[in-house]
């Protein structure tokens, strides 16, 4: 945690580049909620109907999942499942990726952020990116911006020094606490 996944993701996300890219651009925040049914219906609501789709009120998976690849046949994708803490099994996991499997449009893409290694390697179909801290001399002068911009106080060496090169220190190359 304090890595940097979602902001980065976020920034990723919010680029003209891939706002011109994809058709439909979904953001679902997971957390410790791997429901495939809610994650599922939360999906839906999010991906614009077609012309000639009449509106259900369903709990019923199959239906739902139906209307998610009706909506998605002929566009290009991207859904970003954010924070996974938890997924049971492999097979809850293709579940959830039913609908998105059956579309005509090619370069969709399902990109997901999780602190926990083991899940990264059961959802991956491609490489997993493992953001790392700064070094220590690099994250210390970017450290050093942040508190002070271009104008250190006077007694900074005499007396601050030896504080903010212990709290770099703690942070261990990352914006924040893990």
């Amino acid at each position: 945690g304090g890595v940097g996944k979602t902001a980065f993701t976020q920034h990723l996300y919010n680029d003209g580049r891939t706002e011109e890219h994809f058709a439909v651009m979904v953001w679902v925040c997971v957390s410790t909620d791997f429901d495939v049914l809610k994650l599922t219906q939360q999906i839906l609501n999010c991906i614009p109907a077609t012309d000639n789709e009449i509106a259900i009120e369903t709990t019923n998976l199959d239906r739902l999942q139906k209307s998610i690849a009706q909506r998605l046949k002929t566009k290009r994708f991207l859904i970003v499942l954010d924070d996974i803490w938890k997924c049971d099994s492999e097979d809850e996991w293709k579940t959830l990726l039913a609908p998105f499997t059956k579309g005509d449009a090619k370069g969709s893409m399902i990109l997901v952020t999780t602190r926990f290694p083991k899940l990264a390697r059961m959802m991956k179909t491609v490489d997993s990116v493992e953001l790392q801290g700064l070094e220590s001399n690099d994250f210390f002068t970017f450290f050093e911006a942040c508190i002070f911009g271009e104008h250190k106080p006077r007694d900074y060496e005499d007396d601050l020094a030896c504080i903010a090169r212990e709290i770099a220190s703690k942070l261990k190359g990352f914006p924040s606490p893990s």
